[in-house]
């Protein structure tokens, strides 16, 4: 083999070396925004369920069992949250949508990663949904989820109104 092959075989080697370290590289980046993606969807997945959850309770502990038509009969702004029994218990026990303030917890059911949660509730005016008010008809339930499996935090919102006929 004179020089001249010489150098075109290595030539050759360098340019199938590059070829498939680029090749590895696009890969991996595949995978990882793959990886990313999913654990996004679960995260988004399981704020969902909280919120539906939390939707499929009563709006406030005093129309629990009766219907009201009066702002002040509503639960105070300070004590949203968990109240008497529930306090330190898991979310099955609640009877009310703002018994989730506060309430964070870990869901590790999913085989991929564990995620955190948090929950927060309060008070918001019709007109400025994204603003904490006094006590209103409407609540609103912000879910953080994280995970050290995620870049992203994801954070997730829904109002939940009470309606009466006058």
């Amino acid at each position: 083999m004179n020089t001249g092959q010489m150098l075109l075989a290595l030539g050759a080697m360098i340019l199938l070396s590059t070829t498939v370290l680029r090749v590895n590289n696009t890969f991996f980046t595949t995978d990882t925004v793959l990886d990313e993606t999913k654990y996004n969807f679960l995260a988004t997945s399981l704020g969902s369920s909280i919120i539906q959850e939390a939707k499929s309770k009563a709006f406030d502990n005093a129309t629990d069992s009766a219907s009201i038509s009066a702002l002040n009969l509503l639960t105070l702004e300070k004590d949203l949250g968990p109240e008497g029994v529930e306090i330190g218990k898991k979310k099955d026990v609640f009877n009310d949508f703002d018994d989730f303030d506060g309430y964070q917890d870990i869901d590790s059911t999913m085989p991929s990663a564990p995620f955190w949660y948090s929950c927060q509730v309060e008070y918001v005016n019709e007109n400025q949904p994204d603003q904490a008010s006094n006590r209103t008809w409407n609540k609103m339930i912000t879910v953080t989820i994280t995970s050290p499996y995620m870049t992203d935090v994801v954070k997730m919102s829904s109002i939940y109104s009470y309606w009466f006929f006058r």
